[in-house]
């Protein structure tokens, strides 16, 4: 595999976010297939530099992008210096990451999960629910898994229940529906 940089610095980790991954090569001329945990495989066209991680915390490397088409739900991605099927085959399964700096900018009201992880969810009357561990896609909206006390609920992220969100004060304010969070206990 022809790796363009090898990445130390502590600080580039810490501003590097997963936002794929490579499925599997594609073609015999170094194309990889890449999955997009967006949904939106039409955004690489904006990237033009990603960064494949070993999913086991490794190597990191910097590579450009010099072509990306949409297939489906996934893209097609031409990389700098990634020219046969066994050098793409090289980078299957591993990560794809872009430095936070290179996110498209976003409506006010928009959020990357990145900016959600780790903040204290509190309902409207004060009640403390937990932290925000992770998120995922459900077929009709984003889930919010929020644990603390011993407890994990799983909440939707949508306008009807999301009634603030506080980055710089760490807190995001909920307006829990009649037993959205007794079913998750």
């Amino acid at each position: 595999m022809t790796r363009k940089t090898d990445l130390q610095e502590h600080d580039l980790q810490e501003e590097l976010v997963v936002i794929g991954e490579v499925v599997k090569p594609h073609g015999i001329r170094g194309e990889i297939k890449a999955f997009l945990f967006s949904e939106k495989p039409g955004n690489f066209k904006q990237y033009k530099k990603i960064f494949l991680q070993e999913k086991t915390g490794g190597r990191t490397a910097a590579y450009r992008v010099v072509n990306s088409r949409e297939q489906g739900k996934l893209a097609i991605l031409k990389l700098e210096n990634v020219d046969t099927r066994e050098a793409a085959e090289a980078l299957q399964g591993m990560n794809i990451s872009l430095n936070k700096a290179d996110f498209p900018a976003l409506d006010p009201d928009e959020y990357y999960w990145h900016q959600l992880k780790g903040l204290a969810v509190k309902t409207e009357t004060g009640r403390e629910l937990g932290r925000v561990k992770r998120l995922f896609n459900a077929a009709a909206h984003d889930i919010m898994v929020v644990t603390g006390a011993g407890h994990e609920y799983m909440i939707p992220v949508n306008r009807d229940i999301i009634r603030e969100i506080d980055e710089a004060g760490g807190t995001i304010i909920i307006s829990a529906p009649p037993g959205l969070l007794e079913m998750n206990k």
